[in-house]
Parts: structure tokens; sequence; C-alpha cells
């Protein structure tokens, strides 16, 4: 029963280091949002929330949706966020964001949501605020989701494994994900807002590491069982 007790303890030590080396990282995004020129939804021309308080908005905001205008002929609108790589290693990768707000940036115009679906698409970034950013080149797409059910501060995450290690892999300093409707969903003039950007990247132990801990662990059980091995001893013969 003892060498069972230390055993679990044993598991529990190697356990503990093995989560202390791959501790996560987490990065905020720069966050930000274009639209389009109204009626030409294909290329970005202005920003909705950016750094400098477009519009009065606040920054950090991600907008996905549309903006009509008194024509009725929608501005198509993109919520994208950058994240700097630096100093981040190999790992598993997690997207994280929240809802701001079921509805758009601009009270009386857009401010109501819709129900649809939400592409998320990672793009090659440079750490900055680009217009061009609403259309750039797609690197992978990450997945998507229903806008169906959100309200104010529910969460959403999607893993982003696979393209974050293959950027960091051709040295890329920054990676960035932008999120539009799907073709198919129609948004009747309405948006959806999100904020809270994060990374979080947890770095995976090396097999070597987890070598020595298990080789650590099967000593210490070894010398365990040594000291705790009773001792015979001769019998006396009697007369």
């Amino acid at each position: 029963m003892r060498h069972i007790a230390f055993l679990a303890v044993v598991g529990l030590f190697v356990a503990g280091i093995s989560n202390g080396r791959a501790s996560a990282s987490v990065t905020p995004g720069l966050t930000f949002t274009v639209a389009s020129q109204s009626g030409l939804p294909a290329a970005g021309t202005h920003y909705h929330s950016n750094l400098a308080g477009v519009f009065g908005n606040p920054p950090g905001l991600a907008e996905v949706g549309s903006l009509q205008d008194q024509a009725l002929s929608s501005e198509s609108i993109r919520g994208l966020s950058e994240f700097d790589l630096t100093g981040l290693g190999a790992g598993t990768a997690t997207l994280d964001f929240r809802v701001y707000t079921p509805a758009g940036l601009f009270p009386g115009r857009n401010d109501f949501g819709f129900v649809g679906n939400i592409g998320v698409l990672a793009y090659a970034a440079n750490n900055a605020e680009d217009i061009g950013d609403y259309s750039t080149v797609t690197l992978a797409p990450i997945g998507t989701f229903s806008t169906a059910g959100l309200l104010a501060g529910s969460p959403v995450s999607f893993d982003a494994t696979s393209i974050y290690n293959t950027q960091l892999g051709l040295g890329a300093s920054s990676l960035g994900f932008r999120l539009q409707t799907t073709p198919a969903t129609v948004t009747g003039g309405g948006a959806f807002t999100f904020d809270s950007f994060t990374l979080t990247v947890t770095p995976v132990p090396e097999p070597g590491a987890l070598g020595m801990l298990a080789a650590v662990a099967a000593w210490l059980l070894r010398r365990r069982i040594r000291r705790g091995r009773p001792t015979t001893l001769p019998h006396a013969c009697g007369g």
C-alpha cells in the first residue's frame, strides 16, 4: 500500500514539474474594424474602430456585419485582430474573444444584431492597423460560428495551433485573424461587435524533458522500495 501511495506522489511530482515547464503565455490582440465603401464590399476603405478613435468609437473593437446608408446601400464591415509572435515558441494555440455587444457601433443605423454565420480567417499581419487587411490574402480558414443566441459577454474560442506553428516556423513576427460574415449570411443592415481578443500558447514539453522526468521518478521509486525492504535475520537454533 505504501508503494502505491508513493507512486501517486511521484506521479503528482512529475506532473507538477511538467506543468511548470509548459506554462501558457497569453498575448493580447491589436484589434480594429475596417468597412467597405457603401455598395462595394470587395475592398475596405475606412475604419469603424481604431487607435485614433474614428467616429468617436472606442479602439480595440471588431465589428462584423453591415451598415445601411440613406440610399439603403450597405457597407460591409469586418473585424480584425493581430498578435505579436515575438518571443513565442511552438505549442498549442487558442484564439479567444467575446461579444462586446450583439449590435453594431452606430446608434440608429446598425444598432441591432443578425442571425447568421461569421467566418474566422487567418492572414499574414504586421502588428499594425491597415485598411488593406480587410481583404488581404487568407492564409487559412480557422472556422465559423453562429450568432444565434450570442449575448454581451458570450465567449468564442478557436483552435489556431496549426496556422500558429506554421507561421512561427516561417519566422513571421505577427499573425492576424479576420472576422467576416459568410457568403450565405443576410445581415439586414445589422452587426455584432467583439473585443478581448487573446492568443493563448501552451508550449509542448520536449520528449527529452519528459524522459528525464520519468527516469527521475523511476530512480526515486527504486530507492524508496530498497529502503522499505525488511531485513531478514538468522533464526537461533534451539538445543
